[in-house]
């Protein structure tokens, strides 16, 4: 997928992706476990899924389906 077609993810839905809570998944960036989002203002937040998708592929990590 190409960057400008990337869909950009609220951290609800990473989240869901991975199976875990809101609180699991900042604990993970904070720890360098996820890659670091995008912000778009104050209170806008968002992760490319092209990233988390590279970033899987690179960690072997099972997503949920």
């Amino acid at each position: 997928m190409k960057d400008n077609q990337s869909k950009y993810l609220k951290v609800t839905s990473v989240a869901d992706r991975y199976e875990v809570g809101v609180s699991t998944v900042w604990a993970r960036v904070k720890k360098g476990e996820l890659p670091s989002p995008y912000k778009f203002g104050d209170r806008c937040t968002r992760w490319k899924s092209s990233e988390l998708d590279e970033f899987d592929l690179q960690n072997k990590v099972d997503v949920a389906q």
